[in-house]
């Protein structure tokens, strides 16, 4: 299974944020994480929309989890940033052409792997990943 870059970034923006009980900013994140700006915005967006983060405009506001680190479960995040998580193209939402469809048994076979990745990653939580977690260190980025 391969999950996208915006999965990857959505667990480590939490992650940062659930690692400190002081607002954070965009520019914070991006910085520490060696991140894009742009994708930082983009994404703490969706994980607010989601309900995993929220956040505060003008003098103390900024950025701070949503939910304790123990009720965010990692399947569900990857879940909202991932809808369709389409390992076959025939799981994916748009129309494909496959000379076994409609009636393949690897459609479901796939289904089934998918469903059973997410609920394997819902046995953890932010919490117990940020427990066995070193504090953030600064990136050294090229950009």
């Amino acid at each position: 299974m391969r999950l996208s870059q915006a999965s990857d970034f959505a667990l480590r923006i939490l992650m940062a944020t659930g690692q400190s009980d002081d607002p954070q900013t965009v520019d914070k994140l991006s910085r520490q994480l060696g991140l894009a700006k742009s994708h930082v915005m983009k994404i703490v967006a969706h994980l607010a929309k989601g309900g995993y983060l929220e956040t505060t405009r003008g003098r103390g506001g900024g950025i701070r989890l949503a939910k304790t680190p123990d009720m965010i479960r990692l399947g569900d995040v990857v879940r909202l940033i991932e809808p369709d998580l389409g390992v076959v193209a025939c799981l994916k939402p748009e129309p494909t052409v496959c000379a076994f469809l409609p009636r393949c048994a690897l459609k479901g076979a796939m289904a089934r792997a998918s469903e059973a990745f997410l609920e394997s990653l819902n046995t953890e939580t932010l919490a117990s990943i940020l427990a066995g977690t070193q504090m953030a260190l600064p990136v050294e980025t090229n950009a």
